[in-house]
């Protein structure tokens, strides 16, 4: 700055602090002067050498006395620019707010004041910045957290709950993140207002508010206490207005206790987190216990393994025949993915499929068994097998994949299989999930040449009318209504209804999941003729599927010879 020439020189070339380099200019430009024309004058007037000494060494003493005396103020004065150089300096390093004087009225007062305000105003900000969250105002992790630290360090029993908006990143998607903070913020109002003095609430996480407070000791005092905490749940639970939209929010709630639950602030937060994962409408608060702990770090664990397993090749394909009755031959084999983990040995599907969904891991894991597939219909091609069809699996989330058909095309065409061999199996559920999109994509399957069909059917909740205008080609019946559909008069009710919709609608139906020849028997009766499950044939690896087919085909045969009112019995010997 152009103010600053001096002193810019100055620094430059005075290797001395700011108060010495005021004092040395003070000396010099006051005191030196005078004491050369005191010197000058006694040379001029005074013909005694005594009398000069004498002259120049009062002189000296003099300027001597006036110069530390002078000094002496200078540094005075200097202190408060020094004090608010090294207050300002203090709270830089250490955060820490030093009391600076604001009473005064002069320049170096109002330097002293300005920057006391300053400090206390930065304070404040980084303050609000840090432990407060900036859409609701309420103390944030962090502060809550410190808040939590106390009650322990005063080793004072206290309970947190944890509350989930599960409809933030829905009302964030659909409506964007004002909309989606504005319900946030509506809510912490409604609780705000119903917690109990003494409380503290605040929102550790986008979709969560925590209510902290103390309380006894023992299982009496944290029944009631979650009783309380379900009446403000049930109380602050009505509809929320968004604008134009009215939103019923769904809450999920977990309740820890210190130090029941944990040693720690962090341990509390997690435990009444994995709590409130838990919960649902039936049960909307739920209290944490060591088992949901260990149940969550052996999820975490295995999620984990399940992330090295997608790329240390430890996935492999199990192939179920699919017999038809009728023509008395195997139809097709559905390919299922099995995961052999280095040290738990085979970790079955229902454990880690939810966890690949939940964690996007499903996507890669996904293309690898729709590739694996597709070259292992290459390779049975060239074998005695022939031209055999297999129907692959696509989970809700692969499904809604904007470049699924890109994906099944260029698996087809990697491993030089035509569209027909190939089968597309999607849930009941999954196909309800985006009816216009289940549309277009099985419209574009179709044309493909690829076979479509509807897996588990019955467990969802589809609209009939929905489906009949669905291009899809097979209907697989769940095997809850497969099971022992012989002695249930409700099973036999909706088997019967599913056979006759595929009829209907000119489909192809096929009853997954037959274990017993009583089954198989009803079933057949009412036109189902296509069948799969562990009556005919189990899930084995694409080098046992010959054997495994022989084993289908011996018991359609077996079947076929046997009188009916023996078929039980030779079940039994194809058993053993």
């Amino acid at each position: 700055m152009r103010d600053l020439w001096f002193y810019d020189w100055m620094s430059r070339r005075v290797r001395l602090s700011y108060r010495l380099k005021i004092m040395t200019i003070a000396f010099i430009g006051t005191h030196m002067p005078l004491i050369a024309v005191a010197i000058y004058i006694a040379a001029a007037h005074t013909s005694d050498w005594s009398d000069f000494v004498s002259t120049v060494l009062t002189t000296l003493v003099a300027t001597v006395a006036g110069t530390a005396l002078t000094l002496f103020v200078l540094d005075q004065l200097l202190r408060p620019v020094l004090l608010t150089a090294r207050t300002l300096e203090i709270y830089r390093n250490d955060r820490e707010v030093r009391a600076l004087p604001r009473h005064y009225t002069d320049e170096a007062g109002l330097l002293m004041a300005c920057a006391a305000d300053t400090i206390v105003h930065l304070e404040q900000t980084l303050d609000q910045i840090e432990n407060r969250d900036d859409g609701t105002g309420l103390p944030n992790s962090k502060q809550l957290l410190s808040m939590m630290a106390t009650f322990i360090a005063d080793r004072a029993p206290f309970a947190l709950a944890i509350v989930r908006f599960t409809d933030y990143q829905r009302v964030k998607t659909a409506y964007g993140k004002n909309e989606a903070e504005l319900a946030m913020s509506l809510l912490a109002r409604r609780l705000s207002s119903r917690v109990a003095e003494g409380k503290v609430l605040a929102r550790p996480g986008r979709a969560e508010l925590a209510v902290l407070g103390p309380t006894d000791e023992n299982a009496i005092a944290h029944a009631a206490l979650a009783g309380r905490i379900r009446d403000v749940l049930e109380s602050a639970a009505g509809e929320l207005a968004i604008g134009s939209v009215v939103l019923e929010p769904e809450l999920q709630t977990g309740l820890a206790f210190y130090p029941a639950d944990g040693a720690s602030a962090e341990a509390l937060l997690d435990a009444a987190s994995a709590a409130a994962l838990r919960s649902s409408p039936a049960t909307p608060l739920v209290l944490h216990s060591n088992a949901d702990r260990r149940a969550a770090q052996s999820r975490f664990e295995l999620e984990q393994d399940l992330r090295r397993a997608v790329t240390d090749d430890q996935f492999t394909l199990y192939y179920q025949p699919v017999v038809d009755l009728a023509a008395e031959r195997i139809i097709g084999a559905e390919a299922l993915l099995r995961w052999r983990h280095p040290e738990r040995g085979m970790v079955s599907p229902t454990e880690f499929i939810p966890i690949a969904e939940a964690t996007g891991l499903i996507q890669p894991i996904g293309l690898w068994v729709l590739d694996q597939a597709c070259r292992q219909i290459r390779n049975w091609s060239d074998s005695s097998l022939g031209d055999i069809r297999v129907a692959v699996n696509l989970s809700a989330r692969q499904f809604l994949d904007r470049d699924l058909l890109r994906h099944v095309r260029g698996a087809l065409d990697g491993a030089g299989v035509t569209p027909d061999r190939l089968e597309i199996e999607l849930t009941e559920t999954a196909a309800m999930a985006d009816h216009s999109h289940t549309r277009r994509m099985f419209a574009a399957l179709r044309d493909l040449g690829v076979g479509i069909a509807i897996d588990d059917f019955g467990a969802g909740y589809a609209s009939m009318s929905y489906l009949r205008k669905l291009p899809f080609n097979k209907l697989k019946i769940d095997r809850e209504f497969v099971s022992h559909v012989d002695a249930s008069s409700e099973s036999q009710a909706i088997c019967d209804a599913l056979i006759a919709l595929s009829r209907g609608l000119g489909l192809d139906v096929l009853a997954e999941g037959v274990e017993r020849e009583e089954e198989v028997r009803h079933l057949y009766a009412r036109g189902c003729t296509v069948f799969q499950g562990y009556l005919f044939a189990h899930p084995v690896p694409a080098d046992e599927i010959e054997h495994s087919i022989g084993v289908a085909q011996l018991r359609m045969l077996r079947r076929k010879m046997a009188p009916r009112e023996q078929a039980p019995a030779l079940r039994k010997r194809d058993a053993g």
